[in-house]
């Protein structure tokens, strides 16, 4: 095995990780705020941050969660199919 696969296989394996993570907590605060009627005035899930700012519960709920599941789950299949060459 080269030397590359082995970078990409690391790669493959950080990023997944980070991804199953984000698909975690994307699905998780779904299920939280659809039981609590969408009240998003209580906070749930990881601290997110952008620009130095804590972001509030309804814009990480629609906004940063799918933004962080959509990059990395776009990150895996590209590293999948860089191994698959």
């Amino acid at each position: 095995m080269s030397e590359d696969r082995i970078q990409l296989w690391i790669r493959l394996c950080v990023i997944a990780g980070l991804c199953a993570y984000c698909w975690y907590w994307c699905i998780r605060s779904i299920i939280f705020y659809r039981r609590n009627g969408f009240d998003f005035g209580k906070d749930f899930g990881p601290k997110v941050y952008a620009g130095g700012f804590l972001v509030p519960p309804k814009a990480k709920f629609f906004i940063a969660m799918p933004f962080a599941v959509a990059v990395t789950s776009f990150l895996t299949i590209f590293f999948v199919l860089g191994l698959g060459a």
